[in-house]
């Protein structure tokens, strides 16, 4: 995946700059499995109502423009370092398709963007990103939006969905297109630089080091380690609005949020089928609050390693205020970076972990309108596994949570998933209603089994890219 200089034009090689922190970590990532897709990460929005094709591709491209991030290019210097340059994304196209003569148009749609998915992406030519507009009905469409993780996190395609709506809309009724507000990468590095420089970062790294100073045993269902895979198991299921309204209503009487509960529910769960005195979660935190990047679509993310000690006896009332005690502790240290963190422990290489099994929170409230159409937003890929991630999405259109279990295939196996997601969803629903009782008592669950099978499946090997 190295650059060489002919790849690039003389302005961009003149102005090669830093990678953010988040990036560096990407970039060793994908360095480990060159050609894995990994790192793809994809949503689309389900568009209820008719899109006009043609001014929908021209506010892709006025988005895509105007986002920095989505213009770029990496090259690696003699000494092997990543650097990132501006490289205009050229002439990309917006792949388009008319899939209502279909048996099952919308299978067919996620079936296109799976094979999309399985393809890596080059990240010395680009472009990093790719998108497609696919009719599933007369008058509804998909647009799907897919990137590299190495230049924007969640938060970041949530700009760009945004500013899509925000652009289309404008076209369709004729008016001018208002300026995006988008901050700069440089801003973004600056402040960067700032942090590592003030006695914020001396004071996070002391926090973390002594946290973790033991460098505790890190516990999940499988019982074993495995690198990222290439791809995942996922299982998705709704909470429907009563089932949300009771978690909300529980977690208010508890002075808690609903995402410390369901984190509560989660621990124990995990506790249940490991038996280990402590769970350490990975809780990837936006880190954007009180920042310039909450206006700059890129990659920021963090990861915190989120502590705690469980035992069957503890009441989700217990559980819950342990972990809020954990998060505010943790919290004001956020941007310390999780691979400097590892670091410092001497945790880095191999298999050696810092932290297990992931909740990602996403309550990012879209509620996007297209010219007047409301619409819906599915996650496709939030990126590579280690192990498991629960990742939860508190949409804006008015249903419940969705909760989808994503597990790497060299752990779990598909009927390992739905045992174990069935097994949270259950227990979040008893503990919800038995907020006192012990979480140990509440329909106790074996532990998983994991089974040992042959070759697990791997997306096909790389062909030509659909066209965009």
């Amino acid at each position: 995946m190295q650059t060489h200089d002919s790849d690039m034009d003389d302005t961009a090689r003149r102005h090669p700059y830093p990678l953010l922190a988040a990036q560096e970590g990407i970039w060793t990532g994908q360095q480990l499995d060159p050609d894995s897709p990994a790192y793809n990460t994809a949503e689309y929005v389900l568009i209820d109502g008719p899109v006009d094709t043609a001014v929908f591709d021209e506010a892709l491209h006025h988005v895509v423009a105007e986002t920095e991030a989505l213009n770029v290019a990496f090259v690696v210097d003699d000494q092997g370092r990543p650097w990132q340059t501006a490289a205009p994304a050229g002439d990309w196209r917006l792949h388009t398709a008319d899939l209502t003569t279909e048996l099952n148009p919308h299978a067919a749609a996620l079936a296109w963007m799976g094979e999309d998915m399985a393809r890596p992406v080059d990240l010395a030519r680009g472009p990093v990103f790719g998108h497609a507009l696919l009719r599933t009905a007369p008058e509804q469409y998909l647009w799907y939006h897919r990137v590299h993780h190495i230049a924007l996190d969640g938060f970041g395609l949530s700009l760009v969905a945004r500013r899509v709506a925000q652009v289309y809309t404008a076209l369709t009724a004729g008016e001018p297109v208002e300026d995006s507000g988008f901050g700069t990468l440089a801003a973004v590095r600056d402040e960067e630089r700032a942090y590592r420089e003030s006695p914020r970062f001396a004071k996070a790294r002391a926090y973390w080091a002594d946290r973790f100073a033991d460098r505790p045993p890190v516990a999940t269902a499988a019982g074993r380690t495995a690198l990222p895979a290439r791809t995942f198991h996922r299982r998705v299921a709704d909470l429907d609005a009563t089932d949300t309204q009771a978690l909300r209503a529980v977690a208010q009487d508890l002075k808690l949020t609903w995402s410390e509960v369901l984190l509560a529910v989660t621990t124990a769960q995990l506790h249940h089928a490991t038996g280990a005195p402590e769970i350490v979660l990975s809780l990837p935190a936006m880190g954007r609050l009180g920042s310039v990047s909450l206006r700059v679509p890129c990659m920021v993310r963090n990861i915190l390693p989120l502590r705690v000690a469980v035992t069957a006896s503890d009441s989700l009332r217990d559980l819950a205020a342990r972990i809020s005690r954990e998060l505010r502790a943790g919290l004001p240290h956020q941007r310390y970076r999780y691979e400097q963190l590892r670091r410092d422990l001497k945790l880095v290489g191999g298999q050696r972990r810092l932290s297990g099994p992931g909740v990602n929170i996403m309550p990012f409230a879209y509620d996007l309108r297209f010219a007047g159409h409301r619409s819906t937003v599915h996650n496709v890929s939030a990126g590579p596994v280690d192990d498991l991630s629960v990742n939860v999405y508190d949409r804006s259109e008015g249903g419940g949570l969705r909760i989808a279990v994503d597990a790497n295939p060299d752990l779990y196996d598909e009927a390992d998933v739905a045992a174990l997601q069935e097994g949270l969803l259950s227990l979040l629903r008893e503990a919800v209603a038995a907020p006192d009782r012990a979480l140990g008592d509440l329909r106790a669950r074996e532990p998983v089994p994991v089974l040992d099978g042959g070759p697990l499946p791997r997306p096909r090997p790389p062909g030509p890219r659909p066209d965009r």
